[in-house]
Order: C-alpha cells, then structure tokens, then sequence
C-alpha cells in the first residue's frame, strides 16, 4: 500500500514538472535594462506591459530593442519601410505569432490593436512686436496649417493674417486661406485640386480667389524629410479696391519642403506658390515662407520665418515686393520626431 502511494506520488510530481510553465514576457531595452510582465498592447508608438511590481508600465516603443515572449500576439507589420506615404498604414498587414518568429521592431506598426489608418499633424503659432519712443509701432502676425491624410487621400489647409500699425496709422493689413485636396495614384504620383483666398489692403487687392488642379510629385513623406511638388492649370480673380478687376487662366505651381536638420531640435521649411498669366506672361506672382522651427517642451516650439512675395506687375504706385521676417511661437498638433523614432 506504502508502495502504491509513493507511485502515485511521483507521477503527480512528474506530470507537474512536464506541464510548460507560464513565462512572464521580457521586454529588452536600447539602454541595456530588463522588463518582465505581460504584454498588453502597442498603439501610437506606446507600449503598454502590465506588471506584478508596478502595475500597468507605458513604455516609448522607439526605446525597444527586442521582445521575447511565449505567447501568441497580433503584430501588425509596416508594409514598406522606405516610404511613407498617406496610402502605407491602409495597407498594413497583420500576423499572429509565438515566440518563434523574429520581426524587426522598427517593421512594427502596432501589437493587438489594429494601427490607425490615418495621420493628423499641423500647427498654430502667433508672433506680437511692439515698439515705444521715437519708433511707435505694433505688428501681430497669427497664422495655422493642418494636414490629414487615410488611405490614398490627404487634405491640407493653411492661413494667415498680419496686421501692424505705425504711429497710431494702420500701416499692413492682409490675410489667406487656402485648402488642397491630394488623391495618390501610388506611393509617389498624385492628383490636386486647390483653393486660396486671399486680400492685402495696401496692395490695393480686395480680393483674389483662385481655383486650381493638377499633378503632383512625393519626392519624400517621413517624419523627418518631406518634400514634393506640384503644377497644373488654374484660374484667377482678382478684385481691386481703386483699379479694374480682372480674371485669367493660369499656370500654377507649388513646393513644400520640411526637413529635421537635426531631430528633435532643429527643424528647416520652405513652402512655395506661384501662378503666371496665360494672357500675360508679365503678369505672375511668387508667395514663399521659409524659415527655421526648434522645439521648446513637449509640442510647444519657436519659429523664426521669413515671406517673400513677389508681383511682377503691381498696379500704379505700388511696390513689387513684400517681404516680413517674425518670431512665432507655437503649438504642434503632432509629436515632434525623436531620435529613436
């Protein structure tokens, strides 16, 4: 009987030593440290890991080196990592895997969550500038743009007003608004469609409103480097307060340009527009805005910017060009890039 029992004993203590133990998943950083727990799920560029010591841990998915886990997760996988346009996330494919299949972090989109299809980014800033004494003058300077982009569609809008004052006489008063449609065809190539708006009250202009379409060209579209191009026909009116108004058919063109020199510190743009008569070659404008932007804290940053407007062919008594250099600042809808992203 003795016997029999001590049997029984060992094959219960057999069978509970084959039975494969639930391992606590280990997430590997970049600085070497180790963080055991549970993997609950990657969304936004946040890694969530719910702990038995420290409860739920949110982890920068940028700062992840490895994961090794025995449980089976959905991995969402980035379908091209070279480009990013607004047509990648739609296409992300999805995988379910153990703990032997290897996937590079940097391919990840999102574990057990499916990534969002779209982006949102953009800004508003303010600059004010006021001078007492022998020189009494006051400018303010607001402009914003937004950017949205799902699947193969992308939507931008921006606008501006300036205003300023010298002695106690309004001496600049102008605002824009502009919007723009994109539809990629593929990753690069995309058809436009655009509107702008826009009145300046010392270039005698009322109003000017524009209408345009075309083709247009991502050179890049990351988080760090972005530029593209675009042109096509358009047409014009233009309204004036003291002088004829007129309305013409176009060539129109435009360029964006955003480059992270240094990222997570030092940021260079430049955007363009301009359109040409076709019933007037002389008659053509230039509108530009460059300039550097550096983060402050979180999504609060400076700007220093210069616009350059050029009219080739001003009515009487007015000058060609216009030109403002400001210091903004500003609030960024979006994250910043870091280093690790």
């Amino acid at each position: 009987m003795f016997f029999r029992i001590k049997i029984i004993t060992f094959i219960f203590f057999m069978i509970i030593a084959s039975t494969p133990s639930a391992r606590a998943d280990t997430i590997h950083l970049l600085n070497g440290d180790k963080l055991t727990g549970k993997i609950d799920v990657m969304t936004n560029g946040k890694l969530k890991l719910t702990t038995t010591y420290a409860g739920e841990i949110v982890i920068d998915w940028g700062q992840v080196l490895a994961l090794d886990s025995d449980h089976k997760m959905k991995i969402y996988i980035k379908p091209d990592q070279k480009i990013e346009t607004a047509s990648s996330t739609k296409a992300e494919l999805s995988r379910t895997i153990g703990h032997n299949k290897d996937i590079k972090t940097s391919e990840v989109a999102a574990i057990n969550s499916i990534p969002k299809d779209y982006t949102f980014k953009g800004g508003i800033r303010a600059g004010v500038n006021k001078a007492s004494g022998n020189t009494r003058k006051e400018s303010i300077g607001a402009s914003f743009d937004l950017a949205y982009t799902t699947g193969n569609n992308r939507w931008k809008t921006r606008g501006n007003h300036y205003w300023a004052s010298s002695k106690g006489q309004r001496s600049d008063y102008n605002w824009l608004l502009s919007a723009d449609y994109n539809r990629f065809l593929d990753k690069k190539i995309f058809v436009t469609g655009s509107g702008q708006i826009q009145q300046d009250q010392f270039q005698d202009l009322k109003l000017r409103s524009l209408v345009g379409t075309g083709l247009g060209y991502q050179f890049f579209d990351s988080k760090e480097l972005a530029l593209s191009v675009e042109a096509g026909p358009a047409y014009v009116w233009e309204d004036y307060s003291t002088n004829d108004s007129k309305d013409y058919l176009a060539g129109k063109w435009g360029i964006n340009f955003n480059w992270w020199v240094f990222t997570d510190h030092l940021n260079l743009f430049h955007n363009q527009m301009g359109f040409i008569s076709l019933e007037n070659s002389k008659h053509w404008i230039w509108q530009s805005q460059s300039g550097i932007m550096f983060p402050i804290v979180k999504r609060f940053f400076g700007a220093f910017q210069y616009n350059y407007d050029w009219t080739n062919d001003p009515v009487p008594g007015k000058k060609q060009d216009d030109s403002r250099l400001m210091f903004n600042l500003g609030y960024s809808f979006a994250d910043f890039p870091s280093l690790f992203d």
